[in-house]
């Protein structure tokens, strides 16, 4: 593990770094993160070996049902409960594939890139754009959401100040990221890697982006969506109140 020393974070105000990625336009990603073939190729291998004993316990479930089956007598063979019991086993063959299912998915749920992209039209919220990639072609897929629609769990630290990006963590080397407009459970969270590449090396963006307002110490969200909002567009702070708002936002931690 990294010396928790050895985190200086980046050179500008946490504030300033949020103007650069408003500035950027979604241009630059905020986070970034390439799954190694290893765990691309463990997944795979993982799925494999479960999709072939779920297979063989399949076969020979089915052939010992048969064999039970034919040796009953008459009477058996008739009642639906010595059916069940005998042919109900094979089922369980379906077990392994599930889980060979869900292997691969879990692989394909992890984020290997994030960017903040502009408000649309008439709004005021950034949104945030999420790649993965799907669990066997391997195709990226794109989610774009509104940051007040992506969240982490309330127990789960991002911003640990350990490490050369403050990420890093003894107990968890990835975190989850829960997503509010999800059409299926399956679909609801995103994995994030804490080994993966954040801008300016500096992991509290990403709490400030993550973070419900109420249990955020980095940097209330609102003051988040002001600043994204205005360098998105293009908008310098001219007036005293707006440069007063956002001066002396949470300094690097030295």
């Amino acid at each position: 593990m990294v010396a928790k020393s050895q985190f200086k974070g980046s050179s500008a105000t946490l504030a300033q770094l949020i103007e650069e990625v408003g500035r950027s336009g979604g241009r630059r990603p905020v986070f970034q993160y390439k799954v190694p073939r290893s765990v691309r190729w463990a997944s795979t291998a993982l799925a494999v070996v479960f999709v072939t004993y779920g297979a063989a316990y399949t076969d020979m479930s089915w052939r010992t049902a048969r064999q039970v089956y034919g040796n009953a007598t008459e009477d058996e063979q008739r009642s639906v409960w010595f059916k069940c019991k005998t042919f109900g086993p094979v089922a369980l063959g379906i077990l392994p594939i599930i889980l060979a299912g869900g292997t691969k998915h879990i692989t394909s749920r992890l984020v290997t890139e994030m960017k903040c992209l502009p408000p649309v039209k008439n709004s005021t919220v950034p949104r945030c754009q999420l790649t993965r990639h799907t669990p066997f072609l391997g195709r990226p897929v794109t989610l774009i959401r509104d940051i007040n629609e992506l969240s982490k769990n309330k127990t789960t630290k991002i911003f640990t100040g350990v490490g050369s990006q403050g990420m890093e963590d003894k107990a968890t080397f990835v975190f989850f990221i829960e997503d509010k407009k999800a059409i299926s459970f399956f679909n609801k969270f995103y994995i994030f890697s804490r080994s993966g590449s954040v801008i300016r090396n500096d992991a509290r963006i990403l709490d400030c982006f993550f973070n419900d307002v109420a249990n955020n110490k980095l940097l209330n969200k609102s003051i988040l969506t002001q600043i994204l909002s205005r360098t998105s567009a293009k908008t310098q702070f001219h007036s005293n109140n707006s440069r007063s708002s956002i001066k002396n936002i949470v300094k690097p931690k030295h």
